[in-house]
């Protein structure tokens, strides 16, 4: 299974994610960096619906198959040690698959109450 990094750097004066070579918007502390990467990482896990896709290869042929919502890649936060700034201190672990499901779910309740109550 592919796995997706996202990397905390310092950039443009603050912090950012970066996944390969693209650049997350810039933020002012490490840990608004570092917290807005496991937030996109998480997302990036998320089932979506399975659907019929179409493509052309390399050589201009056309090919059709169904994407699963379930085939998601694997994400993985790096953040260095010891790069944040001396008024900084290091993020909590990140959490584990289930306690992401748990949330995930929990959230998805509560949205889904707050809908139904307007």
């Amino acid at each position: 299974m592919v796995t997706i990094r996202y990397e905390i750097v310092e950039h443009d004066g603050g912090w950012a994610y970066k996944v390969d070579d693209v650049f997350s918007e810039t933020f002012l502390t490490h840990d608004d960096a570092l917290a807005a990467a496991e937030i996109a990482a998480r997302h990036h896990e998320l089932p979506g619906s399975t659907e019929a896709i179409e493509f052309q290869d390399p050589a201009g042929r056309w090919h059709e198959q169904v994407a699963s919502g379930f085939d998601r890649p694997h994400t993985r936060v790096v953040d260095t040690p010891g790069v944040w700034r001396a008024d900084e201190s290091p993020a909590a672990e990140p959490r584990r698959p289930l306690q992401t499901i748990l949330v995930l779910a929990g959230l998805g309740l509560a949205i889904g109450y707050l809908l139904r109550r307007h």
